[in-house]
Parts: C-alpha cells; sequence; structure tokens
C-alpha cells in the first residue's frame, strides 16, 4: 500500500521524542504477568482446569495471552485495546476478552462452539504496587528484541528484590515506591523509544482513528474469510500506519494521520468483509 508509506513519510518530520504512555489507560506493565485462579466452565463438552495460571506478555509492541494452562486445546492469542481499559482477541473460533476488577484479572473465554470460561485471577503482590509493575517493565524489557543496549534491569535481580520488598515495613514501604517508580520510568521511556510499547501519542483519546484502526487490524489478522497471507499483509500496513503516531505531538500532524488511519479502516472493511468491523 504505497499511500501508506507516503502517510509516515508526512508524519515522521513532526516526531518528537518519545515519552511514556499517560495514565488514560492502565501501563502495560500492570497487565503482564502469571495471574492465577479458578475457572468455570459452561456449555463445554468437556471442561478444561477448575484453575489455572494464564500469563500475559508483551514482546515488540504485541501483547499476548496464554490460556494454554486452562486447557481445553487453548493456547496464545495476540491482544489488541478494547474501548475501554481492557483488550481482546482472537485465534479461530477461540475469543478473549480481559479486563480490571479492583485487584483482578477478568476473563472471558468463549467459543463458536458455545463454550465459555470464565474467572476472576490474581497476580502475586509484593502490596507496593509500583514495584509489582517494575516487574511487569522488567519483564517486558527482557522480551523486547530491538533493544541496542543491555537492559536496565535484570529480571532475575528483580525477582530476587521481590523477596525484599514483602518483607519491607510499613515506614520503608514509600521509599522504596518511589524508587520501584523512577526506575520503572526509566524503562518504560526506553520501551517506547525501542517502540516495544506504544507512547502517550497512541492513546485513543488523542488518536481515536488510528486506535480503531489498530482494532482492526487485530480483527483482519485472524479473520477466517480471508486468505492467511492478505490478512497478514493487511495488518502488518494497518499497524504500521498506527505506530506513526509515536512522538507526534502536531495538531496539524495529528489531524492528517487520523484522516488517514480512518480512510485506511474504511479500505479494510471493504476488503475484509465478514471479519466484524
Amino acid at each position: 500500500m504505497r499511500w501508506v508509506l507516503a502517510t509516515l513519510a508526512i508524519v515522521a518530520v513532526a516526531h518528537a521524542d518519545p515519552v511514556p504512555p499517560s495514565d488514560s489507560r492502565s501501563s502495560w506493565a500492570s497487565w503482564v504477568g502469571d495471574w492465577q485462579g479458578k475457572l468455570r466452565w459452561t456449555g463445554c463438552t468437556v471442561d478444561g482446569e477448575p484453575a489455572a495460571s494464564i500469563a500475559i506478555d508483551a514482546a515488540d509492541g504485541v501483547v499476548r495471552i496464554d490460556l494454554s494452562g486452562a486447557g481445553g486445546a487453548l493456547g496464545i492469542i495476540p491482544l489488541a485495546p478494547d474501548a475501554g481499559d481492557g483488550w481482546i482477541g482472537r485465534a479461530g473460533d477461540v475469543g478473549v476478552h480481559v479486563a480490571r476488577g479492583s485487584a483482578t484479572l477478568e476473563l472471558a473465554v468463549e467459543l463458536e462452539s458455545g463454550c465459555a470460561v470464565h474467572g476472576s485471577l490474581r497476580r502475586q503482590t509484593v502490596g507496593i504496587s509500583a514495584c509489582d509493575d517494575l516487574e511487569g517493565w522488567a519483564r517486558i524489557e527482557n522480551h523486547c528484541t530491538r533493544l541496542v543496549k543491555p537492559p536496565l534491569e535484570n529480571l532475575a535481580r528483580v525477582a530476587h528484590q521481590r523477596a525484599e520488598w514483602s518483607k519491607a515495613s510499613a515506614e520503608t514501604r514509600g521509599k522504596l515506591a518511589a524508587q520501584c517508580k523512577a526506575r520503572s520510568s526509566k524503562v518504560e521511556a526506553e520501551l517506547v523509544g525501542a517502540r516495544c510499547v506504544p507512547g502517550d501519542a497512541e492513546q485513543p483519546a488523542r488518536f481515536p482513528e488510528c486506535g480503531a484502526l489498530r482494532l482492526a487490524a487485530a480483527k483482519i489478522a485472524h479473520c477466517q474469510t480471508v486468505p492467511f497471507d492478505v490478512a497478514t499483509s493487511l495488518a502488518h500496513d494497518a499497524n504500521a500506519l498506527a505506530d506513526a503516531t509515536i512522538g507526534i505531538d502536531s495538531d496539524s500532524s495529528r489531524a492528517v494521520l487520523e484522516k488517514q488511519c480512518k480512510a485506511m479502516r474504511d479500505q479494510l472493511a471493504t476488503s475484509a468483509p465478514g471479519c466484524g468491523m
């Protein structure tokens, strides 16, 4: 799609240094980790595991959930942001949606057969949210293959420090939270620069059309009515255009990119009927 490349060239001149995401959506680190809990199976010929550990990870700008621990022939599914503060994904006849409760991950998996799995899962915590998130950032950093310098955090070291954080007294928890937040900010900025996580400019509030384009790309990538190679190519071009939001702070450039994202989303809907767009 030549016009996609032309658009990227237009908006590239407006890029500034990447900045960490705003708080309009939960950070990727707050989702990443191993979530454990009981599962409820309904409408299934054969139920899977009654309890499981479900992993959410992010690698090179893609968030994935690993449902294999639940059984039932479930596996790894790429996720895309939904219209709120959650994630959706589809692979074949399996659809998944995750949202956040006050301290839980609300999991909903639905198969076209009518089988469904639901669960309220929890991630192990040290009682200091900033330090829990630091482990998430370290885990994302560990999966980022685009870094040109050694990682800022050692995942094994962070895991060892968790034992110390969990035993910290009430008097020292505030200090530890500040330290973890400062370390997290550095890792997050590094990952934004490497395009392993999105920056502030990719938030739906600023770029609603480009956010909608990302959702369309996720749908078409797993759509069964489009040949695999065609779906992969379309999704790649759509994500490439949406990636151009990183670093944009000019209103005129934002307007141009939003117009192009809408045009491409309309084109996807025409090129891939039956994919739910």
